[in-house]
């Protein structure tokens, strides 16, 4: 467990950079005329790229309901929250996890 705890740190925050790319992309879609920071949510993100096959096959492992909500939520707040908080929990882990093991 407490080998898992700082498995899960690292990759937290080794993770940083993928997440800043992806958060970037996201971003690049915003600047154009076309949408708005509240506008643009995620389905319409997954439609416009690579990831509209993925979207499809979520829809056929989970209950759709839940999904149509989280997909309408702006992709823009999202990818920025979920990078701030990623980043955040890796680098509180991190030593929790490192004096755990030491």
């Amino acid at each position: 467990m407490k080998k898992s705890l700082l498995w899960f740190a690292y990759f937290l925050v080794y993770t940083t950079p993928i997440q800043l790319f992806f958060c970037f992309w996201v971003y690049s879609f915003l600047f154009s005329a076309e949408y708005s920071l509240l506008s643009f949510s995620t389905s319409e993100f997954m439609d416009l790229t690579f990831l509209k096959p993925i979207k499809a096959w979520f829809y056929s492992w989970f209950w759709n309901d839940f999904l149509d909500l989280v997909w309408s939520l702006p992709a823009a707040i999202m990818v920025t929250l979920k990078l701030i908080i990623n980043t955040w929990l890796g680098f509180w882990l991190l030593p929790i996890a490192k004096r755990l093991n030491g």
